[in-house]
């Protein structure tokens, strides 16, 4: 039976080993995902700050000046909405409304398209990279692995995997993060297992979650002193320690549910080569 103290030893022990890849791999994670946290820093002087009180100056100055032409332009659109018809007012209501969902659409899709089909791979090609650094040396080439081993396999699985998640936080919270965790490995599965059909890893995820889920919610709570750190940081230990140390020991977690060795099916190649 695993202890979070044994899966954070090991994981320390894997992050030593390969700290500056597992941050690189990390940072690329959270470039792709869009999670990298955003800070901006300000540094001033005294001839910085006179700049910046004449910069103001002019801009007062510039509102002025343009105050009366400003009201006017607004006073002549108002002018010749109030002159439209009630039916020119809704079309033009309904034109805008339907530009907005277009562009609403368009931007989903495109999220959508980057999470399904650059993301998701990317994340079971960092799963990879950490299981291999916790068995020993890990390399940053595993992140591209899923492009050329079963790809799309890889795109559904997700997919799916993400979509039953997503359907059961419709239900309530609740019932969506039982879900979560039910397939907490899937990712790990797939790195080992690229070409097995998504039905077979969300079963073997479930199977291998059985009677873990808690353990398992009280492990990633066990972190959240590392992540108010991280919050007070600006994101940086988060970077640079938190986030790789958080994937190792999830890596560690799915090697002591294997039994602590390699997926049974990458043994068996191992041993027909």
């Amino acid at each position: 039976m695993w202890t979070r103290k044994e899966l954070k030893e090991r994981a320390k022990a894997a992050l030593k080993r390969n700290y500056w890849k597992a941050v690189l791999v990390t940072v690329i994670l959270l470039v792709i995902g869009g999670g990298a946290s955003s800070s901006s820093v300000s540094y001033g002087s005294d001839s910085g700050s006179e700049n910046a009180a004449d910069i103001q100056e002019e801009i007062v100055t510039f509102v002025q000046s343009e105050e009366g032409s400003v009201q006017e332009s607004i006073q002549s659109v108002g002018t010749k909405l109030d002159e439209l018809s009630e039916t020119d007012k809704i079309a033009i209501a309904c034109a805008f409304i339907i530009t907005f969902c277009i562009f609403f659409v368009i931007v989903m899709v495109v999220v959508f398209a980057i999470n399904c089909f650059l993301y998701n791979p990317l994340k079971i090609g960092a799963h990879r990279f950490m299981l291999k650094s916790v068995d020993g040396e890990g390399k940053v080439g595993e992140l591209a692995y899923t492009f050329d081993h079963s790809y799309m396999n890889g795109v559904k699985t997700m997919f799916f995997r993400d979509l039953y998640v997503f359907l059961w936080t419709l239900l309530f919270i609740i019932p969506g993060i039982y879900k979560k965790y039910q397939y907490y490995m899937v990712e790990n599965i797939l790195a080992e297992n690229t070409d097995m059909p998504y039905k077979e890893v969300l079963k073997r995820s479930t199977e291998m979650m059985d009677g873990q889920k808690w353990r398992t919610f009280v492990l990633d709570i066990s972190f959240i002193l590392w992540d108010m750190l991280g919050m007070i940081t600006c994101g940086l230990v988060e970077v640079f320690f938190t986030m790789p140390y958080k994937y190792l020991t999830h890596a560690a977690l799915y090697r002591e549910l294997c039994g602590g060795t390699q997926d049974v099916s990458e043994t068996i190649e191992m041993q027909e080569i």
